[in-house]
């Protein structure tokens, strides 16, 4: 199964914005200009085939569709338009090639939820999602340790516990750890929290990435001369878990019962601009 991380695909790619005016070289060297002004619904397409992979189900896709259209109009309603479609390094020429390809697996899923964010208490907020989860989703509070996040609901989701790639090993050799490692607290969904090396204080997610691990959630075992961390699930394991939606959606269920167990203290409205 193909990876998509939601951050970071990237290159240099050289954009003409106005805000909202994007122009469009097409057929060559002499090519005709497309001037025109898109809706911002339009860019999405692009954006969602960077988060997920083309081959998840319809309805696991058309999830992450909404949650992609909420991350993106709250961004594009609290800074700059042309900014924001910037640091999203969106070529022109994939735009073009979506607004001319109708049967596009994201151009589909954003047609189909078109208008849909999910909101708390009436706003856009963050809205995240991972690859895999540890078998349960994390607690926004604890996560960020603020009230601010308390509409992120640790929720089950032991059906990722399934997957192939639940379970990833990363090992250390042992000259190259501190002599004292300590995990000094965990979530109550499995994610360690913090961490003393040496007795100075290291924050789980920071170390777990800087140690090329797959998820905060893991373990650390002694093996001969090195330390293997065995960790569990794949990304930060806030809020919608992507194997998880989509063997929802093998199952039978549709994009809003997802969003529903993935995001039950958060509401589906739609965007009024």
């Amino acid at each position: 199964m193909k990876k998509r991380e939601a951050f970071w695909y990237a290159g240099p790619f050289i954009l003409f914005f106005i805000p909202y005016l994007l122009t469009i070289a097409v057929n060559g060297i002499e090519a005709a200009v497309l001037n025109r002004t898109p809706d911002p619904e339009e860019y999405l397409p692009i954006l969602l085939s960077r988060q997920i992979a083309q081959d998840y189900e319809e309805e696991a896709i058309k999830a992450q569709a909404v949650i992609t259209r909420t991350n993106f109009f709250r961004r594009l309603k609290e800074g700059n338009p042309a900014e924001i479609l910037q640091m999203e390094e969106i070529q022109p020429g994939s735009l073009y090639f979506l607004w001319k390809t109708s049967d596009n697996v994201y151009q589909k899923a954003v047609q189909e939820t078109e208008g849909q964010i999910l909101t708390a208490e009436g706003e856009m907020k963050l809205v995240p999602y991972h690859e895999i989860s540890g078998g349960q989703t994390r607690d926004g509070t604890e996560a960020f340790h603020s009230e601010e996040y308390a509409y992120l609901k640790s929720v089950d989701s032991s059906i990722d516990k399934d997957s192939a790639f639940y379970l990833n090993s990363t090992y250390i050799a042992e000259q190259q750890m501190p002599e004292e490692l300590t995990i000094r607290e965990r979530e109550k969904s499995g994610y360690v929290s913090s961490l003393t090396a040496n007795g100075e204080f290291l924050e789980g997610e920071s170390f777990s990435r800087g140690m090329g691990m797959t998820s905060s959630n893991f373990t650390i075992q002694k093996v001969g001369r090195e330390f293997r961390f065995l960790s569990r699930g794949k990304g930060h394991g806030l809020g919608y878990s992507q194997n998880g939606g989509n063997e929802m959606a093998k199952k039978g269920s549709t994009w809003k019962e997802i969003l529903e167990v993935y995001f039950p203290a958060m509401e589906l409205a739609f965007y009024e601009g």
